[in-house]
């Protein structure tokens, strides 16, 4: 993991964080006292997004599907009290994700997830080639 974001920094960085990656499916990890619990797989990132005033100040709020016909789900994940953010590097230095802590000690991962790969063969071409 990457160093710690400053707090001044968290609304401007998380707008620049979600432009980067917008679209890149997700998995969204909640790590609690039960160990870690997988929210989703494979949805769409839409954006994250750091509340700095109202009522929800200090809440970052992350989305994440785009409601489409084919794939109706879409999640909004509230994260309260958040004390610390960090950006996940991957070991080619490449953001991987974020990872927010809240005041409890509470942890949040979003990572970014790889779709799998079509066969270079997915079926018999012979059968299909021109004489």
């Amino acid at each position: 993991m990457a160093e710690f974001i400053e707090q001044t920094q968290w609304k401007s960085f998380l707008e620049a964080f979600s432009k980067r990656h917008d679209s890149r499916p997700t998995r969204l990890e909640v790590v609690g006292d039960v160990g870690a619990q997988q929210q989703e797989e494979f949805l769409p990132l839409v954006g994250v997004s750091f509340e700095s005033v109202g009522s929800a100040a200090g809440t970052v709020v992350i989305t994440l599907g785009r409601e489409t016909v084919q794939d109706p789900r879409r999640l909004e994940h509230f994260i309260s009290k958040v004390k610390r953010i960090a950006p996940v590097i991957g070991s080619d230095g490449f953001e991987e994700g974020l990872a927010f802590e809240d005041e409890d000690g509470g942890k949040v991962i979003l990572t970014f997830e790889k779709l799998p790969e079509i066969p270079e063969k997915t079926s018999d071409t012979t059968a299909y080639s021109r004489a």
